[in-house]
């Protein structure tokens, strides 16, 4: 085995195992981002909004149905504004969205939220076609984490699906996951469907807007609804994304929604797919309530293009999640020392050609008594 192949395997973690491939070579592609990103931080987290990169961003109200790319206003503006430091406030009016200019495919991204006065609607809009087409409310074809604890934070509604005239245009956004139909929470006489890891695979969406592309998570409508959202406590929202492979939502950690394939397809051909949603923008929607958005960051994995740019490299060049796990792994790079540590309480930590899995207490330090090394070849 030459070392650019060199992978790391027998990582027993159960069913949330993680399996790391250490790449000693050159990074076999990769991309020059189109913004100015600070260093990672030791747990591998990029700041996206630091106070002052306001040209980072771009708001886009869409109401009239122009693309994203063709209809661009400066941020800070009327529904976007700096509250102080890296706090963000979106007013709710007009819908709208305030979208990063670089694009991902592979990555986890984090921001916390919180409702100055009467909680409402919001979202983060993931894989922002910026070329496509709004819908009738005026946001572009994408895929949204739900913000509105009054829906259900982190359920998910395929956007995009646009109808002109009562016909699909350029098709629908369908997605795959493990699922159940149930009655429509806001439409007596229509049905939605739930995410539910129980339940056979099933594809939804592509039926045009704004009601029949709902997927209800995993907790239930409504659900969950953080304790002390009246009180103007923070919630956690994190999306971790697999360019057209899995896709995964938590709130405060938990997770809510879990699916794969977002896609464009006909109306009635969930598999004649015309375009993945592999990769977008990240958009933070302003929907009739004003909310607050903070510590707005992202994780790369290896696969997305500019991972390699962002990401410092040393003799071990880079490394791989080969499956992708439910927990939150945390991981950091250092000089030619790689650590991970599981939500598992497992800790990996790769240092030249040496790797050791050891055992972590519940605070987190090194347990001497389980303690594996090995050697790379």
């Amino acid at each position: 085995m030459t070392p650019s192949s060199v992978r790391i395997s027998g990582f027993p973690l159960g069913t949330r195992s993680l399996a790391l491939a250490c790449v000693l070579g050159g990074t076999a592609w990769a991309a020059t981002p189109v913004l100015n990103f600070p260093k990672p931080d030791s747990a591998g987290w990029i700041r996206l909004f630091r106070g002052t990169n306001t040209s980072d961003f771009y708001s886009y109200m869409g109401n009239n149905r122009q693309v994203p790319s063709q209809n661009k206003a400066a941020f800070p503006n009327g529904t976007f504004t700096v509250v102080s430091g890296d706090t963000i406030q979106s007013s709710g009016s007009p819908l709208g969205l305030l979208i990063l200019k670089q694009p991902f495919s592979h990555y986890r991204v984090q921001f916390q939220m919180m409702w100055p006065g009467s909680i409402g609607n919001t979202g983060l809009l993931n894989k922002v076609q910026e070329d496509d087409t709004a819908q009738s409310q005026g946001f572009p074809r994408s895929i949204e984490c739900q913000g509105d604890p009054n829906q259900g934070i982190g359920q998910i509604w395929a956007l995009g699906s646009i109808r002109e005239n009562g016909n699909m245009v350029n098709g629908g956004t369908w997605v795959t996951f493990h699922g159940k139909s149930i009655q429509h929470p806001q439409n007596a006489s229509g049905t939605a469907r739930q995410f539910d890891p129980a339940s056979p695979v099933i594809d939804y969406g592509g039926g045009g807007d704004p009601t029949n592309n709902l997927i209800v998570g995993k907790p239930g409508w409504a659900k969950p609804k953080p304790e002390g959202l009246a009180s103007q406590t923070w919630v956690t929202v994190e999306v971790e994304s697999h360019g057209k492979d899995t896709t995964r939502h938590f709130v405060n950690g938990e997770l809510v929604m879990e699916y794969t394939n977002p896609r464009i397809a006909p109306r009635d051909n969930a598999g004649q797919v015309m375009k993945y949603l592999t990769e977008g923008r990240l958009g933070w929607q302003s929907e009739g309530s004003k909310v607050w958005f903070r510590n707005m960051k992202i994780m790369l994995f290896p696969e997305d293009p500019i991972f390699a740019a962002l990401y410092p490299t040393t003799a071990n060049r880079d490394f791989r999640i080969l499956a992708k796990p439910t927990d939150k792994p945390r991981f950091g790079l250092e000089g030619n020392v790689l650590s991970l540590l599981t939500g598992e309480g497992r800790k990996l930590t790769i240092t030249g050609r040496r790797f050791h899995l050891n055992s972590v207490s519940s605070g987190g330090l090194p347990v001497r008594s389980h303690s594996r090394a090995h050697a790379l070849h």
